[in-house]
């Protein structure tokens, strides 16, 4: 059975292997990014330490990790209007999944995660956003929305792209949801306004990272 649980330091070598993992499949494949990909595995690893970063991993059979996603509660400003940023929302970054296991459309269950969880705990919307046409293409087939395409600051464009938060009560058939390890069930339960201004350091982190490559996943099905 699958679990998705709150990453904790120990998760650093399997973080580690299975992103590397990601990069080489990607190399193989000739995608753009598997450089920058390669060259900062550590750095995404290491978000598994990086409190307040809320980072979590997919596991199977309680240790192999398949995959980790990152929750930030604030938003990319070139990205998103002051409205939009004002409502309650996830924003899903650096996700990544094992590709020797993407026949399980692993990407697009953790996305489903995200989206039943939002609901769960009274957010309305998951967002998210890429600089790839593909990946952009990709989660429109995860039932996210195009809102807009923009041009950041640093004369990238961005794909910024949002789902409705729902409860999705078929996922129990496939994932144990929310297992928190012990001794540190009170780093997630942070509230919503602490949380955004904890976020928001680790967030330009991400999104700066993001237009070099390292934050954004590369068609993880």
């Amino acid at each position: 059975m699958l679990t998705m649980r709150p990453a904790i330091p120990d998760d650093r070598p399997g973080l580690a292997t299975m992103i590397q993992n990601r990069s080489d499949w990607m190399k193989v494949n000739q995608l753009p990014g598997w450089r920058n990909w390669g060259k900062h595995v550590h750095e995404l690893a290491d978000n598994c330490t990086r409190h307040p970063i809320e980072m979590w991993v997919l596991t199977e059979y309680g240790d192999r990790i398949l995959g980790c996603t990152t929750i930030l509660r604030t938003s990319a400003p070139w990205t998103w209007t002051a409205a939009e940023a004002a409502d309650t929302a996830y924003y899903l970054n650096g996700t990544v999944t094992d590709p020797a296991e993407r026949h399980r459309k692993l990407g697009t269950l953790i996305a489903d995660w995200a989206v039943d969880r939002a609901a769960r705990e009274g957010i309305s919307r998951v967002r998210r956003d890429c600089s790839s046409p593909a990946l952009a293409e990709y989660y429109q087939q995860q039932n996210f929305q195009l809102i807009r395409k923009v041009s950041t600051p640093g004369g990238h464009t961005s794909y910024a792209l949002e789902r409705k938060a729902e409860e999705i009560p078929e996922l129990a058939s496939w994932l144990i949801p929310d297992i928190t390890p012990p001794g540190i069930s009170g780093r997630w339960r942070t509230p919503l306004a602490e949380s955004a201004r904890s976020n928001m350091a680790g967030a330009m982190g991400y999104f700066s990272r993001s237009f070099r490559g390292t934050a954004e996943a590369s068609l993880s099905v």
